[in-house]
């Protein structure tokens, strides 16, 4: 398992709560975060902690997956994310609502890696030729100690697997 972040500037496009209890959170990116919005496709069926950051604060709002990304043809994407009402926080859902600025938003989740050890040698030093040029980008490495207290009061679902 891999520790991931992803920090995402949004803008609240909606949400609702259905009978049943789900809530489906619908936020908005520009195309100017693009590559953070293909980031959250490797959230795909994986418990997502989700944080809104205003000023110096940053406060949970529930434990969503993420249900569905589309992007548009200008480069816009709508993230969906869905989760039952009692693992969102919904009165700071609920005061999303009316804001008409963007904010940023944290996504947390603990996400399974595939094995390289399957992949012939060669590919694997094609790959590693093609990595020397890249640039590194640790802005979204997260230390343990942050991971611990993003996580601090959070439960990650079912331990019974």
């Amino acid at each position: 398992m891999q520790k991931v972040k992803i920090r995402e500037v949004v803008a609240y496009n909606g949400h609702n709560v259905k009978a049943n209890g789900i809530v489906t959170l619908n936020l908005k990116a520009m195309y100017s975060e693009l590559v953070n919005t293909m980031k959250v496709l490797q959230l795909l069926n994986n418990d997502v902690k989700i944080s809104v950051i205003e000023g110096k604060s940053e406060s949970s709002i529930g434990m969503f997956r993420v249900k569905n990304v589309n992007i548009s043809d200008d480069g816009e994407s709508v993230l969906k994310f869905e989760t039952l009402a009692e693992a969102a926080e919904m009165d700071k859902i609920n005061s999303l609502v009316g804001k008409e600025t963007e904010f940023t938003i944290n996504m947390f989740a603990e996400v399974d890696m595939e094995d390289s050890d399957e992949s012939d040698e060669d590919d694997d030093e094609d790959v590693e030729d093609n990595n020397d040029d890249e640039e590194e980008n640790d802005d979204d490495d997260i230390s343990d100690e942050e991971w611990d207290e993003a996580l601090d009061d959070e439960d990650w679902g079912d331990d019974d697997e």
